[in-house]
């Protein structure tokens, strides 16, 4: 592929972080994470696959949630760049779904907990 098959393929990274909603400096945190990889072309500019934007939203989406950068890199991890495989992103969005319902029984355990005055028991 020549550097304008990749250019042309490919996002920098004020592209995705403006389809992901975040600003550069968030899509270099993801990327040191995990999150998204970058690839560097001959000029040394970074440039991601267009699922890049996919991961932040689901890594941001996660977070939401309570899960780390690294849980949402752990989730994302088996899933390659520009894999077609829907099922492969739905799988990844039980995980964040089952980490979220996870999160709530853990909160609603504590509010039970404040509730009934137990914390101040020994």
């Amino acid at each position: 592929m020549s550097a304008t098959d990749v250019r042309d393929a490919t996002l920098s990274i004020a592209e995705v972080a403006r389809r992901a909603g975040v600003t550069t400096n968030a899509v270099r945190y993801y990327e040191r994470y995990g999150v998204v990889q970058g690839q560097r072309t001959s000029g040394n500019i970074r440039r991601f696959t267009i699922d890049a934007v996919c991961r932040i939203k689901l890594a941001r989406a996660a977070q939401r949630v309570g899960l780390t950068l690294r849980e949402s890199a752990e989730i994302l991890a088996d899933i390659p760049p520009l894999c077609p495989d829907l099922d492969k992103w739905m799988g990844a969005g039980r995980q964040l779904v089952s980490a979220g319902q996870e999160r709530i029984a853990e909160l609603e355990a504590a509010v039970d907990e404040f509730r009934a005055g137990d914390f101040l028991r020994s």
